[in-house]
C-alpha cells in the first residue's frame, strides 16, 4: 500500500516536471498535441498566433487543416503518420497553410509520446516560425534563378552574335529584351558592333579608294618608267653628239688660238718695236725731265742734309747732357751728321753731271722721234690684222666654252636622268607592292557583311576585280 502511494507520488512528480518543461518550451516555441489519428488535442498561444486560429477553431480538427490538399492526399503524408504511430519522430522544415491560406514555414519536430507500455499514445509537435527567413531565401533563390536565366539568355545571345561575328556578319546585334546590368552589356555589345560596322564600312570605302589609287600609281609609274628610259636614251645620244661637236669646236678654237697667237706675236713685235721707240723717246724725254727733277730733288736732298746735320748736332748736344746713358746715342748722332755731310757733297756732284748730260739727251730725242713716226705707221697696220684674228679666236673660244658648258649640263642631266630612272624603277616596284597589299586588304575586308546599302554589290564587285587580278 505504501509502495503504491510512493509510486503515485513519483509519477505525479514526473508529470509535474514534464508539464513544467513543456510550459518552458511553450513560452519560446509553438506547441500542439495530436492523437495518433492526427486530430488536434491542444495548442499553445504561440502556435495559435502563428497559424491565425483560435483553439476552438482547430481542436478536434485533423492535421490536414494546415496542409496543402494535394500534399495531404499524397502517399508521403500517409507514410508520415505511419512513422509517428510506429514511435519514430520526424524533424525538418515544413510548409504549412495558416488561416486564410497564408503560407507558413516551420522548423518543427513531431515527437511521439510513449505510454507506460512503451507504445505511442499521442504526438507533440514543437515548432519555430521561420516563415520570414524561408520566404526571403525563396525570394533570393527566385532572384538567383531569374538572374541565372537572364545571364544564360545573355550568354546565349552573345554566343550567337559572336558566332555570326566570327563569320564576318557585322549586323549580328542582340535584340532580346534584357534589364539591369545585362541590358547594359547588351547595349555595350550592340554599340561596339555598330562602331565596328561603321569602321568597317569606312575601311571598305578606303580600300576601294586605295585600290583605285594604287592602280593609278602603278600605271603612272610604268608610264613614267618608260618615258624616263626613253629620255635617258635620248640624252645619252645627245651627250655623245655634243662630245663630238665639242671636240671639233675645240680643235677649231685651238687653230684660231694659234693663228691669233701668231698674229699677236707679229703685232707684238711691231708693238714692241714701236714701244721701244716710244720708250726710247719717252726715256729721252724722261731723262730730260728727270734731270730737271733730279736737280730739284738734289736741292731738296741738300736741304735735307743741312737739316739732318742740324738735328744730329742737337742730338749730340742732348746726348752729351744725358751723360753716360747718352753715349750710344751721341755716337749715332755723330754718324748721322757725317752721313748728312756726305749726302750734301754727293748731291752737288750729281747736279753738275746732270747739267752736262742735258745737251746730249736733247740730240738723242730728236733722232728717236723720227724713227718712232715710221714704226707707228707699221704698228697700226699690224694692229688691224691682229684685231681681226683676235676676234675670230675669241669667237671660237666662246663657242668652245659654250659647248663645253652645254656638254657638262647634258652630261649632268644624263646622270640625273639615270638616277631618276633607277628611282622610278624602285617607285614602280613599291607601287606594285602597294597594289598587292591593297588587293590583299580588299580580300580580307571583303568577307565582312555590314548591311550598308550597296555594300553587297560593292563587295561582289571587289571580289570580281580580285578574281580578275589574280
Amino acid at each position: 500500500m505504501f509502495g503504491r502511494k510512493r509510486q503515485r507520488r513519483v509519477a505525479e512528480q514526473k508529470l509535474h516536471d514534464l508539464d513544467s518543461k513543456l510550459a518552458a518550451i511553450g513560452r519560446s516555441q509553438a506547441l500542439i498535441e495530436f492523437d495518433l489519428d492526427g486530430h488536434i488535442l491542444d495548442a499553445n498561444d504561440n502556435l495559435l498566433t502563428t497559424m491565425g486560429y483560435a483553439l476552438d477553431e482547430i481542436r478536434g480538427q485533423h492535421h490536414r487543416t494546415f496542409m496543402d490538399p494535394a500534399e495531404a492526399a499524397s502517399p508521403a503524408y500517409a507514410a508520415f503518420w505511419r512513422d509517428l504511430n510506429a514511435g519514430r519522430f520526424v524533424a525538418t522544415k515544413f510548409r504549412r497553410l495558416a488561416k486564410g491560406g497564408r503560407e507558413v514555414w516551420l522548423q518543427a519536430s513531431y515527437n511521439p509520446v510513449l505510454g507506460p507500455d512503451g507504445r505511442p499514445v499521442k504526438v507533440i509537435k514543437l515548432a519555430v516560425d521561420i516563415t520570414e527567413a524561408e520566404q526571403e531565401a525563396a525570394r533570393r533563390e527566385a532572384d538567383r534563378l531569374s538572374a541565372e536565366a537572364a545571364q544564360n539568355g545573355l550568354v546565349e545571345a552573345l554566343a550567337d552574335s559572336l558566332s555570326k561575328l566570327s563569320d564576318g556578319d557585322l549586323t549580328a546585334l542582340i535584340d532580346r529584351e534584357m534589364g539591369g546590368a545585362h541590358g547594359r552589356v547588351k547595349d555595350d555589345f550592340n554599340n561596339a558592333v555598330d562602331c565596328l560596322r561603321q569602321t568597317m564600312n569606312q575601311v571598305l570605302q578606303s580600300v576601294s579608294g586605295l585600290r583605285g589609287g594604287s592602280d593609278e600609281i602603278s600605271s603612272a609609274s610604268d608610264d613614267l618608267s618608260r618615258r624616263t628610259e626613253q629620255q635617258a636614251a635620248s640624252l645619252e645620244e645627245t651627250a655623245a653628239a655634243l662630245d663630238e661637236i665639242t671636240a671639233t669646236v675645240k680643235r677649231s678654237a685651238e687653230g684660231a688660238r694659234q693663228a691669233a697667237s701668231v698674229a699677236g706675236e707679229a703685232r707684238g713685235q711691231a708693238d714692241r718695236s714701236g714701244v721701244v721707240v716710244r720708250e726710247a723717246i719717252n726715256a729721252m724725254d724722261g731723262i730730260r725731265q728727270t734731270s730737271n727733277q733730279i736737280s730739284d730733288i738734289i736741292g731738296v736732298i741738300d736741304e735735307i742734309a743741312f737739316q739732318t746735320n742740324l738735328l744730329a748736332l742737337n742730338a749730340g748736344v742732348e746726348a752729351a747732357r744725358a751723360g753716360d746713358s747718352g753715349r750710344g746715342f751721341a755716337v749715332v748722332a755723330s754718324e748721322v751728321r757725317a752721313l748728312a755731310q756726305r749726302s750734301a757733297e754727293a748731291a752737288k756732284e750729281i747736279k753738275s753731271l746732270i747739267s752736262a748730260s742735258g745737251a746730249e739727251v736733247a740730240q738723242g730725242v730728236k733722232l728717236v722721234n723720227e724713227a718712232g713716226a715710221s714704226l707707228d705707221a707699221i704698228a697700226g697696220k699690224v694692229g688691224e690684222m691682229d684685231a681681226l684674228v683676235a676676234e675670230i679666236a675669241a669667237s671660237a673660244q666662246e663657242q668652245s666654252s659654250g659647248l663645253s658648258q652645254v656638254n657638262a649640263a647634258v652630261n649632268q642631266m644624263d646622270q640625273v636622268t639615270q638616277q631618276n630612272a633607277a628611282m622610278v624603277e624602285q617607285t614602280t616596284a613599291a607601287a606594285a607592292n602597294l597594289k598587292a597589299e591593297a588587293e590583299g586588304l580588299a580580300r580580307l575586308v571583303g568577307g565582312f557583311r555590314t548591311g550598308a546599302p550597296g555594300a553587297p554589290a560593292a563587295l561582289e564587285d571587289q571580289r570580281a576585280r580580285l578574281r580578275a587580278a589574280f
